[in-house]
């Protein structure tokens, strides 16, 4: 890697509704985080977690009370992975529930001449507030940075849109709103659900994608939601997706990635220890992490690294 490697947990979980996801920043470091980019000799540091206030919580949980924090909150982590790019580092964002990537994506857009967004997530993430079923702005993340929605999310970091619809490409995508397929199809976003890379396998998919995104944008932002997996191998995430992408398939992607040296910032997003089984699903968030960074941390040197540790705690 000629990049440096920069931290930022995000434990958000105003976005949805289901509760684990806040904790995820803390499973993912847990699960030798810290040791794996130690090992692939990846130079990182941590910012730590932004600070999110108990007042944002209230006895009524409905998503228009959690506008204003989740603006504010989008605001401050657009404001870091701006200036870790200015800086020449790869911010990597540790969520949260997928709201966390309206400020992820605003911070990477303010940097980049015309940013790409690799979207890796079961669901496409764009509703509006008029046709979300739920209301739920994690489900919200690519309208809004596309530049619709709620104002004061839309105007992330003062500008709007981030993205253009052209420069969107989705993979995994299975759990499709009805209001959401009308508003893909009438922008022209590149989509491939869980059924098109059954039909033409993940090798073809991930390469059409990447170089599409290669060929009109300077810069690529990946935004990983671990529920885009199947649940046989990620358990503890926010949505189980049954029959979601192997181990193979997402591997595979991850490696294509850091092929193509193509990552410029990651989001790793809903890893939700609460559902989790033993911290497996965030032990392979980190595996697959350094994978795209064009690391190797697998099994074998995560159970060298805890024994390791166990001698010199003894």
């Amino acid at each position: 890697m000629n990049k440096k490697v920069k931290i930022f947990g995000v434990p958000l979980d105003l976005g949805a509704q289901k509760l684990g996801v806040d904790m995820g920043p803390t499973a993912i470091r847990y699960a030798a985080l810290k040791e794996a980019f130690v090992k692939n000799e990846i130079e990182f540091s941590d910012y730590g977690d932004l600070v999110i206030e108990q007042s944002f919580y209230n006895n009524d949980k409905t998503q228009d009370n959690y506008i204003k924090q989740i603006s504010e909150i989008s605001d401050k982590l657009s404001v870091l992975v701006y200036e870790a790019l200015i800086d020449e580092y790869i911010p990597v964002i540790l969520g949260g529930d997928h709201s966390t990537a309206i400020g992820s994506i605003a911070g990477a857009s303010k940097k980049a001449k015309r940013l790409g967004l690799l979207w890796l997530d079961y669901h496409p993430d764009s509703n509006t507030p008029e046709t979300s079923p739920s209301g739920n702005i994690h489900g919200m993340s690519v309208a809004i940075s596309l530049g619709y929605g709620y104002p004061e999310l839309v105007n992330c970091a003062g500008f709007s849109p981030k993205i253009l619809p052209k420069d969107v490409c989705m993979i995994g995508v299975n759990d499709i709103d009805e209001g959401e397929s009308i508003f893909i199809k009438e922008h022209g976003i590149r989509m491939f659900t869980l059924m098109d890379i059954e039909r033409i396998g993940i090798v073809k998919v991930i390469d059409e994608a990447l170089k599409a995104l290669s060929a009109q944008c300077d810069s690529i932002h990946v935004s990983f939601d671990l529920d885009v997996l199947d649940p046989l191998i990620a358990p503890g995430t926010g949505i189980l997706s049954r029959g979601g992408l192997s181990y193979r398939e997402i591997s595979y992607v991850m490696k294509s990635l850091s092929d193509a040296s193509i990552v410029d910032s990651i989001d790793i997003i809903e890893v939700n220890p609460l559902l989790d089984i033993k911290n497996k699903t965030a032990e392979l968030a980190v595996e697959l992490l350094i994978a795209a960074l064009g690391g190797v941390f697998g099994d074998y040197q995560r159970q060298y690294l805890k024994v390791q540790t166990k001698a010199k705690s003894q």
